[in-house]
């Protein structure tokens, strides 16, 4: 028997916040992450990080986003069927994420309408701001997911 509890599109609301974190970041991390998807020297060596824009070792934008979606999913309430990514209207990068930051997630409902194609879905539109142990903004983007809607 499914004892999970599901949240539907017609249970969320413009306006709606969700909130999770923190989630530290490690220089293990940041060069482990870095080894596979962006290998490059700010993000991989601390010593040659030093003679780049960034003079120490940061996460990859990359890494930032995924962690971000793993913040994502710890926040918002579980959907049958999950969520499923449809757009992002942007992202930008506002300031590097550095070893030992904590990061955190704050996002908001800002959009929610029913799917013109799919009558089993809703699309939610959401405005996503991660941020570090400080409260400085280091990433936002602007996403649209397709939600399932109740039966």
């Amino acid at each position: 028997m499914d004892n999970d509890v599901f949240t539907f599109m017609e249970d969320m609301h413009e306006g709606q916040i969700f909130e999770s974190g923190p989630l530290p970041v490690t220089a293990e991390d940041i060069i482990a992450f870095a080894s596979k998807y962006d290998p490059q020297d700010f993000h991989l060596d601390a010593e040659k990080a030093k003679d780049t824009a960034f003079g120490e070792l940061v996460a990859s934008g990359w890494h930032t986003a995924a962690i971000t979606m793993s913040l994502i999913v710890a926040a918002m309430p579980k959907m049958k069927g999950g969520m499923i990514g449809r757009t992002i209207e942007n992202m930008t990068w506002l300031r590097p994420v550095r070893p030992g930051d904590s990061l955190s997630y704050r996002g908001e409902v800002i959009g929610i309408r029913a799917s013109g194609g799919d009558a089993k879905r809703g699309i939610l539109r959401t405005k996503n701001t991660t941020f570090n142990q400080n409260g400085e903004a280091v990433m936002e983007m602007t996403c649209v997911i397709f939600v399932p809607r109740r039966p």
